[in-house]
């Protein structure tokens, strides 16, 4: 039995396939059973999805996307995409007088509190859902605290609510399928026309990041599930 335990319109959807190692055709998720992340926004303006098969068990994937640092990616883009991001979040925690990061920081998922967002559940083993409340274009907004009750009935006219979920399914034998699942919703018609604009400018980026993080939880799970194997080949050999 899995445990789920909670923390304090219109849509464009894209979809992309990526797999390490061999292509496979990826399954889509079945409207049957609605996941934690429909349960929170239910309705969105923007839905963006990906996903990737991961050459590891599920167990082994779900630990690792919980505590993957992505700062340490070896993706030097990546790396400079996300140092923009921690200098605004710095400056946003100064004016806010939050007490400010250490000079080496994690960005994972076991810290995403440090950056204005927060965990609304976890299905352990299967799903993770994580949330944020703001004014658009700006960060120091995301630092009001919130519940997941506030989340959920949160409707102020003037800010955007955005939820992402990490869904980890089994595919065939030591494979994962690894998905991830973004919605965003405005709370009012002049703060979605603005969502619109920002989007369409920032697509791309907003897509290139979320493919590099998903191969940087592949590339890592794959490497501790080949590890012990390797280790196994070599004992048998001598």
């Amino acid at each position: 039995m899995q445990t789920i335990s909670t923390k304090q319109g219109e849509s464009r959807q894209g979809e992309e396939h990526a797999t390490t190692g061999a292509s496979h055709e990826c399954p889509q998720r079945s409207g049957a059973s609605p996941t934690l992340l429909e349960h929170f926004l239910p309705e969105a303006d923007i839905v963006v999805n990906r996903q990737i098969v991961v050459m590891a068990t599920p167990e082994v994937t779900y630990a690792t996307l919980k505590r993957v640092d992505f700062a340490r990616s070896r993706s030097l883009l990546l790396r400079a995409v996300l140092a923009l991001r921690l200098a605004a979040v710095r400056r946003a925690r100064r004016r806010l007088r939050l007490a400010p990061l250490p000079a080496r920081v994690r960005m994972s998922l076991q810290n995403i509190e440090d950056y204005g967002q927060f965990k609304l559940a976890e299905k352990e083993g299967s799903e993770i859902v994580i949330g944020s409340i703001a004014r658009l274009m700006s960060i120091a907004s995301l630092f009001t605290r919130r519940t997941t009750a506030e989340f959920e009935a949160f409707d102020c006219p003037g800010h955007i609510k955005g939820a992402a979920s990490f869904t980890v399914m089994p595919y065939g034998q030591r494979r994962t399928l690894l998905l991830y699942e973004a919605r965003v919703r405005a709370t009012d018609t002049r703060t979605r026309r603005r969502l619109f604009l920002l989007d369409a400018l920032t697509a791309p980026l907003g897509r290139f990041v979320m493919r590099r993080m998903l191969r940087v939880v592949a590339r890592v799970a794959e490497h501790q599930c080949a590890a012990p194997a390797h280790h196994h080949h070599r004992q048998q050999a001598t």
